[in-house]
């Protein structure tokens, strides 16, 4: 494609730029009887992530993501939103409970922008 440029973190449509990521995580699910889900990263940006899933979770609800990022030797508890699903690949929006919770993410992403591009949005 002409007119692109051909280096550098490109705007395909999300919010800010997802870079591929792959890592495992624990997620677990509200209610009386809270369960706890094995799941693997497959992208994140600083606002979200986009994660494999075993089982479906209904959009809009609200979960628990416990993080170990790559090089890193604590875990991170982050709120989050399902905010989409598509055969088993789930879409999450972080809801910060603290600046040191984003700052956390936010390193770990531009440490990804050096050695890969930003992903594109699917074609719907």
């Amino acid at each position: 494609m002409s007119g692109q440029p051909t280096s550098g973190v490109k705007d395909f449509g999300y919010r800010l730029p997802r870079f591929p990521a792959d890592f495992r995580l624990l997620l677990q699910t509200p209610g009386p009887e809270p369960r706890l889900l094995d799941a693997r990263c497959r992208d994140i940006s600083e606002d979200g992530l986009a994660a494999q899933l075993a089982e479906r979770i209904s959009v809009g609800t609200r979960v628990t993501l416990m993080l170990t990022l790559p090089g890193k030797p604590t875990s991170l508890s982050i709120a989050a939103t399902v905010s989409h699903e598509s055969n088993g690949e789930h879409g999450f929006a972080f809801n910060f409970s603290s600046q040191n919770q984003r700052e956390q993410v936010q390193k770990y992403v531009i440490s990804l922008r050096s050695s890969s591009f930003a992903l594109r949005r699917p074609s719907r």
